[in-house]
């Protein structure tokens, strides 16, 4: 066997190596079917396994199967090796130590022949700077070892996911299991099972995946006091009264309670009271129970969450009386649970705290969590305040300001108020001791009365897999009414309708309130076969509950641009994305494992489903968001600036704040020796919203871009990658030159479908502390040399009206506060000013204090807190800025 092992610079990437293939017999075929590796990160100078699946047609033989690995800089490993394969599936695997380098990602593909297969290894010390986030539920008993074992495989060794979250797997809010029980039920109605749960997460420790508890922070069922909590440690809504008691019969009675709790359907309805997080006897309880989870059933940390200002502008009382700053309670109960976690287990102590709507306009919880929460990587359920793809690249970029070590996970729920896919009228399907009618408009079916009651409808379906079914229904009843679903003539599942309320508990039901949010089916999905099937909706002798009016099912689906695009914005902005679980079971056996989308904020909910051609795009994204992880996550990767002076694109509309109908850039540097652009291609986008479903993408082909890079730089190399050209680093022809601006790099990028990044390698240039300002990057001004004392070459005139800039980069060594010293001549009548943007971020502004004359130089200077890194610093000229300057130089100090 032949070993060639190479490790070279990145202009070597492009070299094309053909390696040999023994020949099959004319009756044989080979198909390399996937590859992945048997965990779901490394520690450095560990052993990786990379396995592939061949299916071979045919007797005994030997194929040769190509390796090689890429960092984004260099060709780190090429070589070939010979296996035995015999008919049927191939398991093979190559052994490859990991480099000591650690938070490194490499890209790995595998060949025989011309197929290629691509997998992606992540070397690192923890989970906590790429935190790939992933979730699983329905831990139902009965789920066999092998099942639990491949569900988490699936998530690990395929989609590199290194963390789980355990969704609504306890027992109560305040009591994770019952004394002594194997099973247990929930407050849902749903039987859950200790030893599922268990199974998983040692299923997923197989893989180096770790385990995170779902809890929230400061809920308690109720009845809560028999489980061993205290009322004095509530919230409640008034100083003086303190009444927990209602009848569960009577939802009106609800109103007299005074601590505060949220509702959930059910009869009795489940309610979950509100307890104080600032309460030190609430603290040690739950870190009691926390630590348990973590003892009894080996989870590795606590997945902490919140409900945000659910109950709006209200004052929060304790039981002494005292008022409680809800918004800024959490991170104090976060700072009390790692300890105790701690404490109790050093190395199963992660935390993370729900930063929940989080957003620069978020007036309630963010700041405390992000800024003051001892956490191991920053969370946050976006909502409302984070609503468009600008937003999502602000937000990320203020917790890293706040927070530069950690690498952020956001839940975006995908299309979550949309209602995609095909969709069926009841009203047209056929009809037998059930009728139709109409009122105030509205068509329905009704009279689900009597056993055998039913309506069928005639679906299409276009590829075979996994459907979620979105009923459009109202229930004015108080109690869920099953129904049963039959496919093809073969009951298959049940389909349970909540009652519809205009509002919450204890809201009335109301049969003129219809909701694609009030039903659920047991199991979670409907397997089907491509081609024609009915489904038909029956009254069962064993359904229970009463009538239901109908009107739609719809087969759900997600838009597959929609979901491709933000997931680009996400990472481009440097945070990860919680979308990708498993645990909700088929109809079909053996799909278990099958991946969900998180597409709804309760996480079991079957929302819609993926296409076969968006789970081909999901796994890419995670092989690139994994092979490319030092250069989307880490901590020395800081945004520059978004002005339209850096960058252009020949024939193309451009922005820097993701408008709709544009490519949108995102400019980055890491370190002080790289340049990071993402492109991503928002031109068939129809608004901001990236929950919203859109218009099919348009590819963007032959885009020559000039991009201006920092003025003391040289560039070295040009390099494109994306999820969506084959995965690999491509180098790019580029030249340089300088022009009114200043200095440019331009090279030509082939393709843009979804999300290109290029990244640019800078040569160690020696840092320079004093920088001439006609060396910057200009926008509208000029240079000159028409008065005497300046230094350098001339200086910047013509500097005084809306939008003029002056552009100039520096490198800082370490974290700390900085001078930046102008100097400058202002022979005009009032004072100018200018606003400073410091790598995008406003920085406020200085002033120039007038001078006698053109030929007297002055100096004015700000201190600015900056961190590590290549910064790009911007004296711009807004509306309010009058008066025209002469600039000669910045100093840094």
């Amino acid at each position: 066997m032949k070993k060639i092992i190479k490790k070279i610079i990145c202009s070597a990437i492009s070299i094309f190596i053909v390696f040999p293939i023994f020949p099959a017999k004319a009756e044989e075929s080979i198909t390399l079917t996937k590859a992945y590796t048997d965990r779901a990160y490394y520690q450095p100078g560990s052993i990786d396994q990379i396995i592939s699946e061949i299916d071979f047609q045919g007797n005994s033989d030997s194929v040769t199967v190509h390796y090689q690995i890429t960092s984004p800089y260099s060709l780190v490993l090429s070589q070939d090796e010979n296996y035995s394969i015999s008919s049927g599936t191939n398991k093979i695997s190559f052994q490859w130590t990991t480099p000591a380098e650690n938070r490194q990602g490499y890209l790995v593909k595998i060949s025989i022949g011309d197929q290629e297969k691509f997998t992606a290894i992540d070397v690192s010390e923890n989970v906590y700077q790429y935190p790939r986030y992933g979730y699983c539920v329905d831990f139902f008993p009965g789920e066999s070892n092998e099942t639990s074992i491949e569900m988490m495989r699936v998530l690990a060794q395929e989609y590199h996911i290194n963390l789980v979250q355990y969704y609504d797997w306890m027992y109560r809010h305040e009591q994770i299991l019952p004394a002594d029980s194997e099973s247990f039920i929930d407050m849902f109605n749903h039987t859950l099972s200790k030893n599922t749960i268990t199974q998983r997460i040692n299923a997923g420790h197989q893989y180096s995946q770790l385990a995170m508890a779902y809890q929230m922070s400061y809920m308690a069922r109720e009845n809560y006091q028999a489980h061993g909590v205290n009322p004095s440690w509530g919230l409640y809504s008034q100083p003086n009264q303190h009444n927990i008691s209602y009848n569960p019969s009577d939802l009106q009675s609800l109103n007299s309670i005074n601590q505060y709790f949220f509702p959930l359907e059910g009869k009795p309805a489940p309610l979950l009271m509100v307890m104080n997080p600032l309460n030190t006897d609430w603290q040690n309880f739950m870190a009691n129970q926390y630590s348990q989870a973590v003892n009894t059933l080996d989870f590795d940390g606590i997945q902490i969450d919140q409900m945000g200002n659910f109950w709006g502008d209200v004052t929060y009382y304790s039981d002494s009386r005292d008022t409680v700053d809800l918004a800024n309670s959490f991170s104090t109960f976060t700072n009390a649970i790692k300890t105790k976690l701690s404490e109790n287990n050093p190395s199963k102590s992660i935390v993370t705290m729900n930063a929940v709507n989080g957003g620069n306009e978020d007036s309630f919880s963010s700041n405390d969590i992000i800024c003051n929460a001892n956490t191991d990587f920053s969370f946050s359920e976006l909502w409302g305040n984070s609503d468009t793809y600008k937003k999502i690249l602000d937000f990320v970029r203020w917790q890293r300001n706040n927070q530069s070590q950690s690498t952020m996970v956001l839940a975006a729920y995908m299309n979550q108020y949309d209602v995609l896919g095909s969709t069926y009228q009841f009203q047209n399907g056929q009809m037998t001791g059930v009728h139709s009618n109409e009122e105030n408009g509205v068509t329905y079916v009704t009279g689900f009365d009597e056993v055998g009651d039913r309506v069928t409808l005639t679906v299409d379906v276009s590829e075979s897999g996994n459907k979620a079914l979105v009923f459009y229904a109202a229930n004015g009843t108080d109690t869920t009414a099953t129904k049963s679903l039959y496919l093809d003539g073969e009951k298959v599942l049940t389909v349970f309708f909540d009652p519809t309320r205009d509002g919450i508990i204890p809201a009335q039901p109301d049969w003129y309130k219809y909701s694609y949010e009030a039903s659920y089916c047991s199991p979670k999905y409907l397997y089907m076969s491509a081609g024609t099937h009915t489904i038909e909706l029956r009254q069962d002798a064993d359904d229970t509950g009463g009538d239901i009016r109908i009107q739609t099912l719809t087969l759900g689906e997600y838009n597959d641009d929609s979901v491709r695009l933000t997931n680009a914005a996400i990472a481009a902005s440097g945070a990860m994305h919680i979308e990708l679980g498993t645990g909700m079971r088929s109809t079909s056996a053996g799909t278990n494992s099958d991946i969900a989308m998180l597409g709804n904020p309760y996480y079991p909910k079957a929302a819609k489903t993926m296409s076969s051609n968006l789970k081909s795009a999901i796994y890419n994204h995670y092989q690139f968001i994994t092979a490319y992880e030092s250069l989307l996550y880490d901590s020395d990767v800081v945004l520059s600036d978004s002005g339209w002076q850096n960058i252009s694109i020949n024939g193309k509309p451009l922005s820097g704040d993701a408008k709709p109908n544009t490519i949108w850039y995102v400019l980055k540097n890491k370190g002080s020796d790289t340049g990071i652009i993402h492109l991503i291609n928002l031109i068939s986008e129809n608004d901001e919203d990236w929950r919203n479903a859109t218009n099919p993408v348009t590819t963007q082909t032959n885009l020559s871009i000039k991009y201006y890079y920092p003025q003391y730089k040289t560039v070295d190399s040009v390099t494109l990658a994306s999820e969506d050209l084959g995965l690999e680093p491509q180098l790019l022809n580029f030249s340089t030159g300088t022009d009114e601006r200043g200095n440019y790099v331009q090279f030509s990028v082939p393709e843009l479908q979804y999300w290109d990044m290029i990244y640019l390698k800078y040569s160690e240039e020696k840092n320079i502390s004093i920088l001439q300002a006609e060396n910057g990057l200009l926008a509208n001004v000029d240079t000159n040399t028409n008065h005497s004392g300046y230094y350098g070459t001339g200086f910047v005139d013509q500097y005084g009206e809306q939008y003029d800039s002056v552009s100039f980069d520096f490198q800082t060594e370490e974290e700390r506060d900085y001078q930046f010293t102008f100097r400058y001549s202002a022979a005009v009548d009032n004072e100018p000013v200018r606003h400073i943007y410091l790598d995008g971020n406003d920085a406020g502004y200085i002033h120039f204090p007038t001078t006698s004359d053109w030929e007297t130089w002055a100096e004015s200077f700000v201190t600015i807190h900056i961190t590590p890194g290549l910064h790009r610093l911007v004296l711009y000229t807004e509306a309010a800025d009058n008066g025209y300057i002469n600039l000669d130089q910045m100093e840094v100090q």
